[in-house]
């Protein structure tokens, strides 16, 4: 009889002198990646075709369309390098003292964070994520680029953090939160 081996998650839970550190690799969508890597291919022949039919262009070619068209291609395109980076090598890292909570996302060597006050901080909870790419609020969820399954309450807005973790996993973070921290 075939045994399912225990799943050890993702997330990684460091006890720190001032607090906790959870550090959150991406979920690595192997289709994702291969589909994006391909599709990459197609975009960045188009781009190149574009640029040197407008850097060299023939009489009656509508210029025009052209510069819109290559507009909106390199907007897709930039959308598709930045979900096919955070697939690969992307991470968010939360850490946790006694006064603030930061919430950062690094991909490629680039960051952004968030910082909040703990005091401010209330309902730390499990959110679980709808995984259909048209059903949520916020469509980048099924992308894995934003959203999460840990969810908290700050002031009159709810923010997530925690992207495309199994539930199990985030409610044994949430655990090792509140254990560290009783006023969440």
């Amino acid at each position: 009889m075939a045994k399912i081996e225990v799943g050890k998650g993702r997330s990684k839970i460091e006890q720190t002198n001032h607090g906790l550190r959870i550090t959150i690799p991406s979920k690595k969508n192997f289709f994702l990646i291969a589909f994006m890597g391909f599709w990459l291919m197609g975009w960045a022949f188009g781009e190149v075709s574009v640029l040197k039919e407008l850097l060299n262009p023939k009489d009656g070619a509508p210029q025009f369309f052209l510069i819109a068209w290559l507009g909106g291609w390199t907007v897709g395109g930039a959308f598709a390098i930045y979900a096919w980076l955070w697939n690969v090598m992307g991470k968010e890292i939360v850490d946790i003292t006694s006064s603030e909570l930061s919430h950062i996302k690094i991909v490629a060597g680039f960051s952004r964070s968030s910082e909040y006050a703990v005091s401010s901080i209330s309902k730390l909870r499990l959110q679980p994520q709808n995984t259909s790419m048209f059903g949520s609020r916020n469509g980048m969820e099924f992308w894995g680029i934003t959203g999460g399954t840990i969810a908290f309450d700050y002031g009159q807005s709810t923010h997530k953090f925690g992207a495309q973790l199994d539930e199990a996993e985030a409610s044994h973070v949430i655990e090792a939160i509140k254990n560290r921290f009783t006023n969440l």
